[in-house]
């Protein structure tokens, strides 16, 4: 993914530079599209784009502590911090390399989805995750090729 993002910077400055150029010899490039609003726009989208991939692989895209999980997911701007309390359940493909988190938010339920090809120690992590949420009494259920993890039901009173 750095890489990625690395790449997106280089494409961010190439374009730069050529409306730079093509802005500052109208007569080149034809018409000035160069100084339309849109393209400033597409350029500065781009920066900020390559940015976030590059500079969000300077940080590890989840850890697991004491309190909770916290996940820095490529997508989006900023960290979402996870306490152990809040997670609802989690859903995984059999082998799969994406992790569902759904945890209770001011607004209702709201998930998460991690890429576990980007976890750095992702057996480690997944093994920790799984530890800790059967801990708190979560119980595995099985459909076809999705596997979750959820709270039990409490026994009922009338059984």
């Amino acid at each position: 993914m750095r890489r990625a993002g690395a790449s997106i910077l280089w494409v961010a400055a190439g374009l730069t530079a050529f409306v730079a150029v093509a802005r500052l010899w109208p007569g080149v490039s034809g018409p000035g599209w160069a100084s339309e609003p849109s393209v400033w726009l597409y350029l500065g989208a781009t920066w900020f784009a390559g940015a976030k991939v590059w500079l969000g692989t300077l940080r590890p895209i989840a850890e697991v502590d004491v309190d909770g999980i916290t996940v820095r997911p490529i997508h989006l701007i900023g960290s979402r911090r996870l306490a152990w309390s809040s997670i609802l359940g989690t859903e995984q493909m059999i082998r799969g390399d994406r992790l569902i988190i759904y945890y209770e938010a001011r607004g209702g339920m709201r998930f998460v989805a991690i890429n576990l090809n980007l976890v750095r120690g992702r057996h480690e992590f997944e093994r920790v995750v799984e530890e800790r949420l059967r801990g708190e009494g979560f119980a595995e259920k099985t459909v076809e090729r999705s596997r979750y993890l959820s709270r039990a039901k409490p026994a009922s009173a009338d059984a």
